[in-house]
């Protein structure tokens, strides 16, 4: 029952290219966060009451630089300026990247907040970096090419069963677990620790890297892939199941995710089904 830890030498695999690239891409998104982080100014907010500051915009407007730059055929979606992926997507390679997840942490001067950045083709998610710029850790996967913090190939936890487990939240107002009070108390009576970070391309790398066992997430509207994407490539490739509330696999734009490191998603299932 123990974390999840680094991969012994027989499982390392040099880091792929692009994840470098990104990695580079992030580190230079971090200056900016770091250059605003408590003292990001009045705290304003868009729709739904998502808090956004000027760090978000100089953020997007960088990384849509250096991606149309090396990539000039690729199109990019990100939460400040791109397009809503759910009302219709471009055929071909798509970013989709969030400058800021958990900007309202940022601009309170909270420190759980990170840049999220996946690379997808259709459906299919090639390639990921979730960067916290006050740890400088850059979580990266590649489809098929493992997962890595800072370059060491990471996995999931071995933590089961649920009872045993430590569980992230993404509670929305009008999603599954708020508006099913019964549903929430068995979750949390039913586990170990729940968690809630506000941030959930970072609860799912912590995820990817062992330090959860579990997350939902449920927000009663899209998803957007800009802030999951990212995050769901990190678990598949350290080891863990990604699915939506009944256990099938997640598709984009799902209302619901749930997120595991394998071994306690099947209980975890089950109980959601039950409410």
């Amino acid at each position: 029952m123990k974390q999840g830890s680094p991969m012994n030498d027989a499982h390392r695999k040099p880091m792929p290219a692009l994840e470098e690239t990104m990695i580079d891409w992030a580190r230079e998104s971090a200056e900016i966060a770091r250059s605003y982080y408590l003292k990001s100014g009045e705290l304003t907010f868009k729709h739904a009451r998502e808090a956004v500051t000027e760090a978000d915009r100089k953020i997007e407007r960088l990384l849509t630089e250096r991606i149309e730059a090396a990539f000039p055929d690729d199109t990019v979606f990100g939460e400040e300026f791109g397009p809503d992926g759910s009302k219709g997507r471009p055929e071909g390679r798509i970013w989709h990247i969030d400058p800021i997840d958990g900007t309202l942490n940022f601009a309170l001067g909270l420190p759980n907040f990170c840049t999220s950045m996946a690379l997808m083709d259709g459906d299919e998610i090639l390639a990921a970096c979730v960067y916290a710029p006050l740890h400088e850790e850059a979580f990266t996967a590649s489809r098929g090419e493992g997962c890595r913090l800072n370059g060491e190939a990471l996995q999931v936890s071995t933590r089961e069963p649920l009872a045993e487990a430590v569980i992230s939240a993404q509670l929305q107002k009008g999603g599954r677990y708020v508006q099913c009070a019964e549903l929430l108390k068995a979750i949390l009576m039913q586990t170990m620790k729940m968690r809630r970070l506000g941030t959930i391309a970072l609860e799912m790398a912590y995820l990817a890297a062992g330090r959860y066992d579990a997350m939902i997430a449920g927000r009663g509207r899209p998803q957007q892939l800009y802030d999951v994407a990212a995050g769901i490539l990190l678990v598949q490739e350290a080891g863990g199941r990604v699915s939506d509330h009944h256990g099938q696999p997640y598709v984009p734009y799902t209302t619901d995710l749930v997120a595991s490191n394998g071994l306690v998603h099947d209980e975890l299932i089950d109980l959601i089904v039950k409410y």
